[in-house]
């Protein structure tokens, strides 16, 4: 169940990735830049890693990994949200926020 779950959580990560990257927002991730918002590639690495993890008896890895992947997937929602939702022109004390 961590496992699909796991799984499950990447591609959800990458849609929202995707998303995000369409309406202006940057990847973060280094590593995941390369990558790019390919479902296929992370929901492949994700499938794999926790192949890893339950083969060298990780499993309570592998739930420490759902945990944070869902705060990033949270994240991805804000970020989607306002994003699409604010307009471009909104400022704080004078600075443009976003866009």
């Amino acid at each position: 169940m961590p496992a699909a779950l796991f799984v499950t959580l990447n591609v959800v990560d990458a849609f929202l990735t995707k998303t995000a990257l369409s309406v202006g927002a940057v990847e973060l991730n280094p590593i995941m830049a390369n990558i790019g918002s390919s479902m296929l590639a992370k929901g492949g690495i994700a499938l794999a890693l926790a192949f890893l993890l339950y083969y060298f008896r990780q499993r309570r890895a592998l739930w420490l990994l759902n945990v944070i992947l869902f705060g990033i997937v949270l994240w991805n929602l804000a970020i989607c949200f306002i994003m699409t939702c604010i307009p471009s022109d909104y400022t704080l004390f004078g600075f443009q926020l976003f866009g």
